[in-house]
């Protein structure tokens, strides 16, 4: 009977097994940099879109703010207070129809999302504020800016197309400051188009605190 060399055997497969272990590991590194290279790519990828979204905010509140100033003097011509010439009156009945909406980029955002890809950024706390801010901030955004549309539509509008000539500078109405109607519907718009600017403010704080957290994870890695 020929003697089995157990310690032959043992060697292979413990070779064997040292190889298996090794191809693993090999590969585990190898997935483990590939996540890391693609999260840094989609951070990198996210703070440029946040980047642009603030940017986009700022010009925003700057366009907000010359639609505030024109409710603001409309509210206050209703109440019998000094608005100027009739051309001024005029422009600011013509810029109160106008409701710039924020459009952020998205696209990065939707392709961590709609891949699953979501926890290829690492920190758990900074994958929950990312989401939170397009969520729950930037889908407030749009609600706000659904609202304002729908009072631009159903009331702006109409009462402009029926008491405003826009073309000769002119009311057709010039007691149309002094409608119950006009009064009532300038100032639910001023509140809520100030509303919406104050809330605009608070997401651009909210984007850039997300960029910044965004930019510290990414220089720690």
């Amino acid at each position: 009977m020929k003697k089995i060399n157990w310690l032959d055997h043992i060697a292979n497969l413990l070779v064997v097994i040292l190889g298996i272990s090794i191809a693993f590991y090999l590969e585990s590194y190898k997935e483990e940099e590939s996540n890391r290279t693609q999260e840094r790519k989609y951070i990198a990828s996210l703070i440029k879109d946040l980047d642009t979204d603030i940017q986009a905010l700022d010009t925003l509140h700057s366009i907000n703010e010359s639609i505030s100033e024109a409710l603001v003097t409309l509210s206050n011509a209703s109440l019998g207070r000094s608005y100027g010439s009739d051309t001024a009156l005029m422009n600011y009945m013509f810029r109160i129809q106008y409701n710039p909406p924020f459009s952020p980029q998205r696209t990065t955002y939707e392709s961590l999302k709609a891949s699953g890809k979501m926890d290829l950024i690492g920190s758990f706390e900074l994958r929950n504020d990312v989401v939170d801010l397009y969520e729950q901030f930037y889908r407030g955004t749009n609600e706000f800016d659904a609202s304002l549309n729908e009072h631009i539509r159903d009331f702006i509008r109409p009462f402009n197309i029926e008491n405003v000539r826009f073309s000769s500078g002119q009311s057709i109405s010039p007691d149309f400051l002094k409608k119950n109607e006009f009064r009532n519907m300038i100032f639910g718009y001023r509140y809520l188009f100030i509303a919406k600017d104050n809330f605009y403010v608070s997401v651009k704080e909210r984007a850039e605190i997300v960029k910044g957290k965004l930019e510290e994870y990414l220089r720690e890695e």
